[in-house]
């Protein structure tokens, strides 16, 4: 054995491909030049942590967060082979919201809420949908050094929500209501994807930050369930028997600010958030059966 196997080996055991399996997959993306910067420097961070003994542990701590990028940015070649247009849900689940939550004639929520918008709202709830890809790692950082069980329950939830969330946009695909409103029922594979009301930030604030990153997305037609929804809610219901009053309500206005802006932005129906909810539920008591931990 090599002294590079050795030392992997003595780290990781059994799994000693695991600080390899980012580079892996970006080895695999080179022949369709798929490659993108982030994939470089989060492949070289896990390797260059994960042969160190003395971050090897937060490697493995953090995995199943580096899981689901991974799985995230496969979902791309997943989608298509799945998603056609004749499975894909659109009017019928804006006759849906319209059914359940009419505030006033062929008006759903998110309907009123586009007549009622304002550059104080838009920067508002541009808040948490900018700050959902940060809030993930730190928060997950903070546990390591806090409380790594609540850490680990936490990650663990995470994939399990998105494998759950995942697998039913391949069977439930769903066009988002900014889709519905400039393109009707006809439903088109081809469609660009949109950061629909978070341009008018990028307008407002003379940026392109939300274009390129939802210009980006792997799947136009993932409405439902609402990640964006379960995101807040895995980290609510994973902390609510270690928390206390003081930090609870900080959990509840996070994951009540990325519902409502869910729905104000035009990324989501309120039933993809109610999707979402069960998700998130779902996949918190999965994983405290697996971890063995008690919850509620």
């Amino acid at each position: 054995m090599t002294g590079l196997a050795a030392h992997v080996t003595s780290l990781w055991g059994r799994w000693w491909i695991a600080p390899f399996l980012p580079a892996l997959y970006v080895l695999a993306l080179v022949p369709a030049g798929m490659v993108r910067p982030e994939h470089v420097v989060i492949a070289g961070a896990v390797m260059a942590l994960g042969l160190w003994p003395q971050t090897k542990g937060l490697v493995a701590a953090l995995y199943p967060g580096i899981f689901v990028a991974i799985l995230t940015d496969a979902m791309r070649f997943v989608v298509p082979l799945f998603v056609t247009a004749g499975r894909v849900h659109g009017c019928d689940l804006r006759a849906l919201d319209l059914a359940l939550f009419a505030v006033a004639t062929d008006t759903t929520p998110g309907d009123w809420l586009q007549r009622h918008i304002s550059p104080f709202w838009d920067v508002v709830f541009a808040i948490p949908y900018a700050a959902f890809l940060y809030v993930v790692p730190l928060y997950a950082l903070y546990l390591f050094f806090r409380d790594r069980e609540r850490m680990s329950f936490y990650l663990w939830a995470f994939a399990v929500a998105h494998l759950i969330g995942y697998a039913l946009w391949l069977i439930v695909p769903a066009a988002p209501p900014w889709y519905i409103r400039a393109n009707g029922c006809l439903i088109d594979l081809a469609a660009a994807p949109s950061a629909a009301g978070l341009l008018r930030v990028d307008q407002l604030l003379g940026i392109t930050y939300f274009h390129q990153f939802y210009g980006r997305a792997a799947n136009v037609f993932g409405a439902m369930p609402s990640m964006h929804v379960v995101f807040p809610l895995i980290g609510l219901l994973t902390a609510w028997r270690s928390i206390g009053w003081r930090t609870r309500p900080v959990h509840i206005l996070y994951a009540s600010a990325m519902m409502v802006a869910s729905v104000y932005l035009d990324h989501h129906w309120i039933v993809d958030g109610l999707a979402g909810v069960v998700v998130a539920v779902a996949a918190v008591a999965i994983t405290a059966r697996l971890l063995k931990r008690p919850w509620p």
